[in-house]
C-alpha cells in the first residue's frame, strides 16, 4: 500500500470509490473488476491506498482503494466504468475533464 501523491492532494486523481459512486455501484464490485481488468493486461493495477470517509451516521471509517492517475490513470478508470456500466462512461470523462 502506498500513500497520497502529490497528484491525489491536488484533485489530479480518481480513486475506486469514487467510481462506484459515479456509476452507482459497490465498491468491493469495481475493485473485483480493476483487479480483473489487471490481471487480463486490459489496464494497469493502479496504486492501492488508505483512504477515510463518514459512514451513514457520521463516523470515520477507513478502506482501502485503487488511485487511478496521471494519463494512464485516466485512460485506465474509462476503460473500468466503460467495463462496468457504459451509459456512465462520459460521467468520468466530465469528472477528468473538471480536473484539467
Amino acid at each position: 500500500m502506498t500513500h497520497l501523491t502529490p497528484a491525489a492532494l491536488h484533485g489530479e486523481s480518481i480513486n475506486s470509490q469514487q467510481i462506484a459512486e459515479l456509476i452507482q455501484s459497490r465498491h468491493d464490485s469495481v475493485k473485483r473488476t480493476i483487479e480483473r481488468l489487471a490481471d487480463q493486461e486490459v489496464i494497469t493495477l493502479p496504486p492501492m491506498v488508505e483512504t477515510s470517509f463518514k459512514d451513514k451516521i457520521g463516523k470515520a471509517q477507513y478502506t482501502t482503494v485503487y488511485l487511478f492517475t496521471g494519463e494512464q490513470g485516466k485512460l485506465d478508470s474509462i476503460t473500468v466504468v466503460a467495463q462496468l456500466c457504459p451509459q456512465f462512461t462520459s460521467r468520468i470523462v466530465k469528472r477528468w475533464q473538471e480536473l484539467e
